[in-house]
């Protein structure tokens, strides 16, 4: 080894025994410091190994629809597919029975397959017992165990017809563990005739299908690729990951910053004499870099190692949260080494520049406690400022599907790298306005601006803190208020197809609405099916909800006041009635009217113009008609009417209890009939529904933690920078101010942090934010007003009164160095 290498590595090797001994020394800041790197850490470990265990390959997932199957085909013979020579299949067939259970009797999904088979691998997880054999035989899901009170060896009675079946296992099924099901042997179905096959492909071959519905019996297949994420939905989640993992690494570096700043500042004096001693400038910042790697890597290792373990130990709860169970589990090292090399770097990271200004700063004003004057905050507004604008630039340049995910990525780090580098001019300006304060702001203020590089450093970890708490409610409002699927009738109704009707018949009708809270039963006389508007509503690319719902809702009702308050929900007005008296038609679509007219149109030819008046704007519901007429005015256009549907009008919206015990009538109706039913007919009342895949449980424990972050970061950022004020306390005590005055100083001290990283915080939050919701054609954009509100109001709120309240009435007297 050189003479150079040997005192590079000598310098090191004193550096390390050093800030050992002042982590040990000043044990709550080391604390603090390890529990800032070990938290990310741990659930960083956490995340990574659910995430590879979980869905963190598109083989999982396809694995939890589709096993080991390369095609699930509709059909039942296997000669007539036209498959590949040694093809390998298994029989499959899904749809819902009906089963007995305390309440009554319910329609639940199912399937017949061999559970055994290789193929079905990955589909389902046995979780007790063995698989059912034989028409007498049952597993059951364990959410349908929990409902039915049954465990193995228990009866169930289930099928249509019903029959007694013994429960033999316990599964679930990997594509959801939510699911009540049952699953039988493939050659027992409980219900349905139409079968599937699942189909293994030799290695190497495709199948060479037409298109569905042309070959003999074949009628639709799935393939692996069908079921695998497109490139667009990657993209979207690798932007959702890169923003989410260079935020959290950001809010780490910076929060961890504050703290080095401060312990930095703590020890000027004992690098001062390190200095004295002989030390160079690159020694001296060694040494609180080596404070950095040493925390860093003792996180590191414990976050790790207790990621792993808590993994291990919450399983369950980790199948619950992710709702898929957890299959051949695995230890991805290079993600966990991934992690841990993370956490040291940003250990590094965060003491950098802490090292850096230690390393510069005059020996002899640090042992003689002076402060020295610096206008780093000058040059750092105008670098801000150039970070601002080129992060929001790549931000602008990202923010369309067609944009490149690191830019994103890039552009979010960027803007919030740049928005707190501007902290220490804002705190210099805070300082300036502290004149026209009462006493404790004053003192709080001008305290702050003196040492305006500590409070710029706890100002940036709040600033960081609350910037991913708003990127998340921003993209997580986007997300949730993609538009809504329109109802199919109005919130609460429930229709029974004309079928369904003559199934329960009279006496069945009664007891069905019996169990609702009923206010009417109204039964739809409708034109028959050539009698239609002539005015259809045009679809914009038919991809809002609206417009189809639109396009549906056309039927020609037959009636009076009835209809009106079923399709309207109000009573009948004065004019309507009028209207439907005087031979005119009421409207509830109103892409249907034209002015105050409608016309009808029977076999191609259309009929004189009716005068008309809209009853409902921008409300559709398909299952209901799209006007109403008199009988008479059907009369006088010779239009034939015929029974419809029926629809139950409630009160209310009916709860879960009163749908489950008029389902129970429809069902015992139906395995009362001669006639055999593919598959049992329920009802549900109508509801808004939002889309599906929107917001997850996953995005809902991110968004707590991160809130819980916000609030951490803040409180502890400011009790940090509140080890600065202690000398000027002491000072207040030796002239006789109150503890009351004392504790607003210390509030108010408190606000200026955690107010104006709140406020950065929401802007470098929205940048990122935007451009994400840009990014994504699933996301539209909408402003969380109450969320930004929260965001931006409770961290600073909590954290000021905590100050205030927790700051000591007799703090003791210490030596003044400033």
């Amino acid at each position: 080894m050189t003479r150079g290498a040997g005192e590079f590595v000598g310098s090191w090797r004193a550096a390390l025994r050093v800030a050992r001994r002042s982590a040990i020394r000043h044990r709550g800041r080391s604390v603090l410091i390890l529990t800032m790197l070990f938290l990310p850490a741990f659930a960083a470990t956490v995340l990574a190994v659910s995430w590879a265990n979980l869905s963190g390959t598109s083989d999982q997932e396809v694995n939890f629809r589709m096993g080991r199957a390369d095609l699930i085909v509709d059909g039942s013979d296997a000669n007539r597919l036209g498959l590949p020579p040694a093809s390998r299949s298994i029989a499959l067939t899904q749809g819902r029975t009906v089963v007995a259970g305390p309440t009554g009797l319910a329609a639940i999904e199912y399937e017949a397959t061999d559970l055994d088979d290789p193929l079905n691998e990955g589909r389902h997880v046995l979780r007790d017992g063995r698989a059912p054999r034989g028409a007498a035989e049952v597993a059951v899901t364990r959410a349908l165990a929990r409902e039915l009170g049954v465990r193995r060896g228990d009866q169930v009675v289930a099928g249509m017809p019903q029959r007694n079946l013994t429960v033999v296992g316990v599964v679930d099924w990997s594509r959801s563990l939510r699911v009540a099901g049952l699953l039988v042997p493939a050659e027992a179905p409980l219900s349905g005739r139409r079968a599937k096959l699942l189909v293994h492909l030799p290695a190497g071959q495709d199948w060479p299908s037409a298109e569905p519905g042309t070959g003999p019996g074949l009628s639709g297949y799935t393939q692996r690729k069908d079921v695998e994420p497109s490139t667009a939905q990657k993209a979207v989640e690798a932007a959702g990951f890169l923003l989410v993992t260079t935020f959290a690494g950001a809010q780490v570096v910076l929060l961890v910053s504050a703290a080095f700043v401060v312990g930095a500042r703590r020890q000027r004096r004992d690098l001062a004499m390190i200095a004295a001693a002989g030390g160079t400038g690159a020694q001296v910042g060694r040494v609180v870099l080596a404070g950095g790697l040493l925390l860093g890597t003792a996180a590191a290792v414990a976050g790790a190692g207790a990621g792993l373990l808590t993994f291990m130990l919450a399983g369950p709860l980790i199948e619950t949260i992710a709702d898929h169970p957890l299959i051949d589990v695995s230890v991805p090292v290079p993600s966990v080494a991934a992690v841990a090399a993370a956490t040291i770097t940003i250990g590094v990271l965060a003491a950098l520049l802490p090292a850096r200004t230690a390393g510069r700063r005059p020996v002899r004003a640090d042992l003689g406690g002076q402060r020295t004057r610096s206008r780093v905050d000058l040059a750092a507004l105008a670098v801000g400022a150039v970070l601002a604008v080129a992060g929001t630039a790549a931000l602008v340049l990202a923010g369309h599907p067609e944009g490149r995910v690191e830019l994103l990525a890039l552009g979010g780090v960027t803007q919030l790298a740049g928005v707190v580098t501007c902290a220490p001019a804002l705190v210099r300006l805070a300082g300036r306005v502290a004149a026209a304060l009462p006493l404790s702001g004053r003192l709080a203020l001008r305290h702050g601006a003196r040492h305006r590089l500590r409070t710029a450093a706890a100002i940036a970890a709040v600033t960081a803190a609350t910037a991913g708490s708003v990127a998340l409610a921003v993209v997580g409002d986007a997300r949730s208020g993609a538009p809504a699927e329109q109802p199919r009738a109005r919130p609460g109704q429930i229709v029974l197809e004309a079928e369904t009707v003559r199934l329960l018949g009279e006496d069945g009708l009664r007891r069905f609405t019996a169990a609702l809270p009923t206010r009417d039963v109204v039964t739809l006389r409708t034109a028959t099916a050539t009698d239609v508007p002539s005015a259809r509503p045009h679809l914009d690319g038919g991809v809002e909800p609206a417009f189809a719902a639109a396009a549906e809702q056309v039927a020609v009702a037959v009636g009076g006041a009835e209809v009106v308050r079923l399709v309207a929900g109000r009573p009948a007005s004065d004019r309507e009635q009028a209207v439907l008296a005087d031979g005119g038609a009421v409207v509830f679509n109103d892409s249907l009217i034209t002015g105050t007219q409608v016309t009808l149109v029977k076999e191609g030819e259309p009929l004189p113009a009716l005068p008309a008046v809209l009853a409902a704007w921008g409300e559709y519901h398909p299952q209901l008609p799209g006007l109403v007429i008199s009988a008479a005015t059907a009369k006088r256009l010779h239009l034939a009417v015929v029974a419809g549907a029926v629809v139950v009008d409630p009160t209310r919206q009916p709860g879960p209890r009163e749908v489950a015990a008029a389902n129970d009538v429809l069902l015992r109706a139906q395995l009362d009939t001669r006639r055999p039913l593919d598959q049992p007919v329920t009802v549900t009342p109508a509801r808004v529904v939002a889309p599906a895949e929107q917001t997850t449980t996953m995005f809902y424990l991110l968004a707590a933690v991160s809130a819980l972050v916000t609030l951490v970061a803040s409180t502890a950022a400011v009790g940090l920078a509140s080890v600065e004020l202690r000398p000027d306390l002491a000072t207040m005590i030796a002239v006789g101010v109150t503890p009351r005055t004392r504790r607003r100083v210390t509030a108010a001290q408190s606000a200026l942090i955690a107010g104006l990283g709140a406020l950065l915080g929401v802007l470098a939050g929205i940048g990122p934010a935007a451009a994400y919701v840009g990014y994504s054609t699933d996301a539209h954009w909408h402003t969380p007003w109450l969320a930004l509100l929260l965001i931006a109001v409770t961290p600073p709120a909590v954290t000021t009164l905590l100050s205030g309240a927790l700051t000591r009435g007799q703090p003791p007297l210490t030596r003044r160095t400033t």
